[in-house]
Protein backbone atom coordinates (compact mmCIF):
# COMPACT_ATOMS: atom_id res chain seq x y z
CA UNK A 1 0.00 0.00 0.00
CA UNK A 2 1.47 3.39 -0.98
CA UNK A 3 2.35 5.81 1.81
CA UNK A 4 0.20 8.87 2.44
CA UNK A 5 3.13 11.02 1.29
CA UNK A 6 3.16 9.20 -2.07
CA UNK A 7 -0.62 9.50 -2.29
CA UNK A 8 -0.60 13.27 -1.77
CA UNK A 9 2.56 13.97 -3.78
CA UNK A 10 1.79 11.76 -6.80
CA UNK A 11 -1.73 10.28 -6.86
CA UNK A 12 -3.72 13.40 -5.94
CA UNK A 13 -1.86 15.63 -8.44
CA UNK A 14 -2.39 12.99 -11.15
CA UNK A 15 -6.14 12.90 -10.43
CA UNK A 16 -6.23 16.71 -10.52
CA UNK A 17 -4.53 16.82 -13.93
CA UNK A 18 -6.86 14.12 -15.30
CA UNK A 19 -9.80 16.28 -14.21
CA UNK A 20 -8.09 19.26 -15.90
CA UNK A 21 -7.82 17.14 -19.05
CA UNK A 22 -11.56 16.47 -18.87
CA UNK A 23 -12.09 20.23 -18.51
CA UNK A 24 -9.91 20.83 -21.58
CA UNK A 25 -12.05 18.51 -23.71
CA UNK A 26 -15.23 20.18 -22.47
CA UNK A 27 -13.67 23.61 -23.07
CA UNK A 28 -12.91 22.80 -26.70
CA UNK A 29 -16.51 21.76 -27.36
CA UNK A 30 -17.96 24.71 -25.40
CA UNK A 31 -15.73 27.23 -27.20
CA UNK A 32 -16.67 25.71 -30.55
CA UNK A 33 -20.37 26.12 -29.74
CA UNK A 34 -19.70 29.71 -28.65
CA UNK A 35 -17.97 30.27 -31.98
CA UNK A 36 -21.14 29.42 -33.88
CA UNK A 37 -23.21 31.55 -31.52
CA UNK A 38 -21.10 34.67 -32.05
CA UNK A 39 -20.06 33.69 -35.60
CA UNK A 40 -16.36 34.31 -34.96
CA UNK A 41 -13.58 32.02 -33.76
CA UNK A 42 -11.52 34.98 -32.53
CA UNK A 43 -14.40 36.60 -30.62
CA UNK A 44 -15.26 33.27 -29.00
CA UNK A 45 -11.61 32.91 -27.90
CA UNK A 46 -11.64 36.47 -26.52
CA UNK A 47 -14.83 35.75 -24.57
CA UNK A 48 -13.36 32.50 -23.26
CA UNK A 49 -10.21 34.26 -22.04
CA UNK A 50 -12.20 37.16 -20.56
CA UNK A 51 -14.29 34.75 -18.50
CA UNK A 52 -11.10 32.93 -17.47
CA UNK A 53 -9.50 36.25 -16.49
CA UNK A 54 -12.47 37.04 -14.25
CA UNK A 55 -12.15 33.66 -12.54
CA UNK A 56 -8.41 34.10 -12.02
CA UNK A 57 -8.92 37.63 -10.63
CA UNK A 58 -11.44 36.18 -8.16
CA UNK A 59 -8.98 33.46 -7.11
CA UNK A 60 -6.28 36.09 -6.53
CA UNK A 61 -8.64 38.26 -4.50
CA UNK A 62 -9.50 35.26 -2.33
CA UNK A 63 -5.81 34.46 -1.89
CA UNK A 64 -6.20 30.99 -3.36
CA UNK A 65 -3.40 29.06 -5.10
CA UNK A 66 -0.77 31.49 -3.82
CA UNK A 67 -2.76 34.66 -4.50
CA UNK A 68 -0.72 37.33 -6.29
CA UNK A 69 2.59 35.89 -5.04
CA UNK A 70 5.46 38.37 -5.53
CA UNK A 71 3.41 40.39 -8.01
CA UNK A 72 5.20 43.05 -10.05
CA UNK A 73 8.43 42.57 -8.09
CA UNK A 74 8.61 38.94 -9.20
CA UNK A 75 8.01 39.92 -12.81
CA UNK A 76 11.18 42.02 -12.79
CA UNK A 77 13.37 38.95 -12.35
CA UNK A 78 11.42 36.62 -14.64
CA UNK A 79 13.01 35.83 -18.03
CA UNK A 80 11.19 37.47 -20.93
CA UNK A 81 10.41 34.14 -22.59
CA UNK A 82 8.31 33.16 -19.56
CA UNK A 83 5.62 35.66 -20.59
CA UNK A 84 4.64 33.93 -23.85
CA UNK A 85 2.41 31.40 -22.07
CA UNK A 86 -0.70 33.51 -22.61
CA UNK A 87 0.04 33.77 -26.33
CA UNK A 88 0.57 30.02 -26.55
CA UNK A 89 -2.69 29.41 -24.70
CA UNK A 90 -4.53 31.84 -26.99
CA UNK A 91 -3.03 30.13 -30.05
CA UNK A 92 -4.16 26.72 -28.80
CA UNK A 93 -7.68 27.86 -27.93
CA UNK A 94 -8.12 29.61 -31.29
CA UNK A 95 -6.78 26.62 -33.25
CA UNK A 96 -8.97 24.19 -31.28
CA UNK A 97 -12.03 26.36 -31.97
CA UNK A 98 -11.09 26.44 -35.64
CA UNK A 99 -10.38 22.73 -36.17
CA UNK A 100 -13.02 21.08 -33.94
CA UNK A 101 -15.84 21.41 -36.51
CA UNK A 102 -13.55 19.79 -39.10
CA UNK A 103 -12.05 17.02 -36.96
CA UNK A 104 -14.44 16.44 -34.05
CA UNK A 105 -13.62 16.53 -30.35
CA UNK A 106 -11.83 13.17 -30.12
CA UNK A 107 -9.37 13.81 -32.95
CA UNK A 108 -8.81 17.42 -31.86
CA UNK A 109 -7.93 16.31 -28.34
CA UNK A 110 -5.91 13.29 -29.54
CA UNK A 111 -3.84 15.53 -31.79
CA UNK A 112 -3.40 17.97 -28.91
CA UNK A 113 -2.19 15.22 -26.60
CA UNK A 114 0.23 13.87 -29.20
CA UNK A 115 1.69 17.34 -29.77
CA UNK A 116 1.99 17.83 -26.02
CA UNK A 117 3.70 14.47 -25.63
CA UNK A 118 6.32 15.14 -28.31
CA UNK A 119 7.04 18.64 -26.99
CA UNK A 120 7.17 17.39 -23.39
CA UNK A 121 9.70 14.68 -24.29
CA UNK A 122 11.90 17.25 -26.03
CA UNK A 123 11.62 19.71 -23.16
CA UNK A 124 12.29 17.06 -20.50
CA UNK A 125 15.13 15.29 -22.30
CA UNK A 126 16.96 18.56 -22.99
CA UNK A 127 16.11 20.33 -19.73
CA UNK A 128 14.71 23.27 -21.68
CA UNK A 129 12.66 26.10 -20.15
CA UNK A 130 14.00 25.54 -16.67
CA UNK A 131 12.66 22.01 -16.13
CA UNK A 132 14.70 19.25 -14.55
CA UNK A 133 16.36 17.17 -17.27
CA UNK A 134 14.88 13.67 -17.63
CA UNK A 135 16.84 11.54 -20.09
CA UNK A 136 15.00 10.11 -23.06
CA UNK A 137 14.32 6.40 -22.64
CA UNK A 138 13.07 3.60 -24.83
CA UNK A 139 9.88 3.33 -22.77
CA UNK A 140 9.12 7.02 -23.30
CA UNK A 141 9.68 6.73 -27.04
CA UNK A 142 7.56 3.57 -27.30
CA UNK A 143 4.81 5.16 -25.19
CA UNK A 144 4.74 8.19 -27.48
CA UNK A 145 4.70 5.97 -30.56
CA UNK A 146 1.73 4.09 -29.09
CA UNK A 147 0.00 7.42 -28.52
CA UNK A 148 0.60 8.32 -32.18
CA UNK A 149 -0.76 4.92 -33.19
CA UNK A 150 -3.86 5.66 -31.10
CA UNK A 151 -4.33 9.00 -32.88
CA UNK A 152 -4.07 7.21 -36.25
CA UNK A 153 -6.54 4.49 -35.19
CA UNK A 154 -9.04 7.09 -33.95
CA UNK A 155 -9.01 8.75 -37.36
CA UNK A 156 -9.64 5.60 -39.39
CA UNK A 157 -13.00 5.53 -41.17
CA UNK A 158 -15.88 4.21 -39.12
CA UNK A 159 -16.91 0.66 -39.82
CA UNK A 160 -20.48 0.01 -40.85
CA UNK A 161 -22.37 -1.96 -38.24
Amino acid sequence: MPSSEFFFSKIVPFIVIVVAGVALSVQVAVNSRLRFGVDSPILSAVISFAVGLLLLALLISLGLFGGAGKGIEGMKTTPSWAFVGGMLGAFYVLMAIFVLPKLGTVITIAGTIFGQQVAAMLIDSNGWLGVTRTPLSLTRVVGSFLLLLGVILIQLPKENH
